[in-house]
């Protein structure tokens, strides 16, 4: 594909499936839907899909082999799943998050201020 077909392939797809981002780690996966809440298919296994609310401020999600990580708009990092290496605290990340990312047994974070 081209970039521009590339582009013009995902904006179909978002419209198609009512979400803007996306991602996936083996046997789950999450979306951001357009509201800013997150969905998920799959495998619930270790507790890593997002429990059941009505939270709708999320910009960015992560999904990491036993937990998955949601940003918030204001920052602060939500966390589901395992946490049996310190990867996803039950109660989030406070802070002031610009990007985030999980891996099998970890996560990472940028701040605002690099």
């Amino acid at each position: 594909f081209f970039k521009w077909q590339h582009e013009r392939r995902l904006t179909k797809e978002r419209e198609r499936f009512g979400c803007v981002i996306a991602a996936g780690c083996g046997d789950y996966s999450l979306a951001i839907r357009r509201d800013g809440s997150v969905a998920w298919w799959g495998s619930n296994l270790y507790g890593k899909a997002p429990p059941t609310s009505d939270d709708v401020d999320f910009v960015a999600i992560a999904g990491g082999h036993v937990h998955s990580l949601a940003l918030r708009r204001n920052g602060n990092i939500a966390c589901w799943g395992n946490n049996r290496h310190g990867q996803a605290p039950p109660n989030g990340v406070d802070g002031n998050f610009v990007e985030i990312a999980a891996g099998s047994s970890h996560s990472l974070a940028l701040g605002r201020d690099g």
